[in-house]
């Protein structure tokens, strides 16, 4: 008896596999090529602000939303502008503090990939933030308005859903003119 000619079953599996694979990688570059451009997203998240005030030490949360847009130049680099929103508030002694702040940032964002729809980032930048903090007991209310210019850092992961759509998680952190500031939001992106 003669052997049949031919590839045997697992030879014939690591053909399709090698096969499979060679057309994932031809893939990537195009995928690659499809995420430059211009995008936009909406976030929603917590705020905390840290500070001290008068002698006590406040730790304020609340809900706060971003809008924003950038672009991306290649695989591994963007440039990004939103504008962020909060009002955290705390009580300390039957004192209601509440802080109503935004910010416009401007940020560079270095993307790490580690698949063709999974990514990490780092983000730098900075903040200029305008708050108004009112402290309230009873009907005594005071109001102290601050704003400033900062520096943000921060880091996130990025899934790309389908082509034009993805979700990111992010928390970022900034001191405020002395106030600790961090924030920790998922958004959605649109590429375009």
């Amino acid at each position: 008896m003669t052997p049949q000619a031919g590839l045997s079953g697992s030879d014939e599996m690591r053909k399709k596999l090698a096969t499979g694979i060679a057309l994932a990688l031809a893939c990537l570059p195009a995928m690659a090529d499809s995420e430059m451009g211009f995008y936009s997203g909406v976030g929603i998240g917590q705020v905390t602000l840290k500070d001290t005030i008068e002698g006590f030490g406040i730790k304020a949360t609340g809900t706060g939303f971003k809008i924003f847009g950038g672009y991306r130049f290649n695989e591994y680099g963007s440039v990004e502008v939103g504008y962020l929103a909060g009002k955290p508030d705390d009580t300390i002694s039957g004192v209601k503090i509440e802080s109503d702040a935004s910010a416009i940032q401007g940020s560079a964002l270095l993307h790490i990939p580690i698949s063709a729809r999974f990514e990490g980032f780092a983000r730098a930048g900075f903040l200029a933030w305008d708050t108004e903090n009112s402290m309230r007991v009873g009907q005594l209310s005071v109001v102290e308005e601050n704003d400033g210019t900062d520096w943000v850092l921060g880091i996130g992961a990025a899934f790309r859903i389908t082509p034009s759509f993805g979700v990111r998680a992010e928390y970022e952190g900034a001191e405020l003119d002395g106030t600790d500031a961090r924030s920790l939001s998922i958004s959605g992106t649109v590429h375009f």
